[in-house]
């Protein structure tokens, strides 16, 4: 199993008219997807963000994430046990 998490503003709503869907949206949770897309299995792959939210938490230096129109991202892993 692969988590992406990061913390950030977004939005929610209901979605649809017949068949309705909870959806979450925003720049912090198309964050915590890319996270999740480019993570290893068995670890959490983190935003520096949530590095510095839980410092004593174990956190390894990963990789940078090249975010498309937002910049780089140094990003942390911790191994889920």
């Amino acid at each position: 199993m692969r988590v992406g998490i990061h913390t950030g503003p977004c939005m929610s709503g209901i979605i649809g008219s017949k068949n309705l869907r909870f959806s979450l949206l925003g720049d912090s949770v198309v964050t915590a997807a890319d996270m999740e897309k480019t993570g290893t299995p068995d670890y959490i792959h983190a935003s520096e963000d949530i590095a510095e939210l839980l410092p004593g938490e174990g956190w390894e230096k990963c990789k940078i994430l090249d975010r498309k129109e937002r910049g780089s991202m140094q990003t942390y892993l911790l191994k889920v046990v």
